[in-house]
């Protein structure tokens, strides 16, 4: 198996750990909207871009995968979910409006970091028409809307 499969299973496995270990149990419904919702979401852009030839994703966990859904699997459907559960269960709903700012700009940013790393010293991803500032207005929308949907799902369906 390649360093770049190797990496990708790390990711994995730190997301499983970061589920584990940062979601409280009487939260997992929750999580579970959060997560479900942004696949909509990721699924129908990510599908998008890659079919765009904007972006590529030569090196997957699952060759087989990229024949079907050239999208990234371990990104789309878990990787980046879990981000957004952590985001949402975590969110600073009671600081000030610059406080919220800062909060989307210091996790979308890291996120962004973290995918241009990737892209200039893995092939896990390959930018074509890409530019990281698209990767981080598509995530900060896709973090809005997810965020937006949870909170419109806790006041209409968890109330307590």
């Amino acid at each position: 198996m390649s360093l770049d499969r190797w990496l990708l299973l790390a990711s994995l496995l730190f997301g499983v750990f970061l589920v584990w270990k940062f979601i409280p149990r009487e939260r997992a419904r929750e999580a579970w909207i959060i997560g479900l919702f942004l696949q909509v979401i990721t699924w129908v852009s990510g599908l998008f871009v890659v079919e765009m030839r904007w972006i590529s994703y030569p090196v997957a966990l699952l060759p087989r995968i990229n024949e079907v859904n050239r999208a990234s699997f371990s990104f789309e459907f878990f990787l980046f979910p879990v981000v957004a559960i952590l985001f949402s269960l975590n969110y600073p709903s009671k600081q000030p409006l610059w406080f919220r700012f800062l909060y989307y700009t210091v996790i979308i940013g890291f996120f962004t970091l973290m995918e241009v790393l990737l892209e200039w010293k893995t092939n896990l991803v390959q930018y074509h028409e890409w530019k990281w500032y698209w990767t981080f207005i598509t995530v900060w929308v896709s973090l809005f809307l997810n965020h937006q949907y949870y909170m419109y799902f806790k006041k209409t369906w968890l109330k307590g």
